[in-house]
């Protein structure tokens, strides 16, 4: 497997564990709830930093991917995206993903949109 496939498995995986934990504490001691009742809260937390972190790690590499793969500027993703140049810094041929993480949906939209038109 590469690392396209890989990392955001782990990533959520981790994510999904300390959420857990941090709930099942939370709810056993400082709210005193019972234990039965704190494991499933703490497991539908989970579940759900599981897939938003999945979802944020699989954006931020396919956003990635799709610039590499084209070799955009700064100024063409502003263009793609309908966002500013300064929102797409790229470093050492890394794009930085520095926008706010509500705003990657919509780019990974334009950006799929952008490679589909361009085959």
């Amino acid at each position: 497997m590469n690392k396209r496939k890989v990392f955001p498995i782990i990533y959520a995986v981790i994510s999904a564990i300390i959420s857990y934990i941090a709930v099942f504490f939370i709810c056993v001691r400082s709210l005193k709830i019972n234990l039965s009742v704190s494991i499933i809260i703490a497991g539908i937390i989970a579940i759900c930093f599981y897939i938003l972190s999945y979802f944020r790690a699989h954006a931020s590499i396919e956003i990635k991917r799709i610039v590499f793969k084209y070799k955009l500027t700064d100024k063409e993703l502003a263009r793609i995206t309908g966002l500013k140049a300064s929102d797409f810094p790229i470093y050492h041929n890394k794009l930085q993903l520095i926008l706010p993480k509500r705003y990657w949906p919509k780019v990974l939209n334009a950006l799929q949109e952008y490679e589909k038109n361009f085959k």
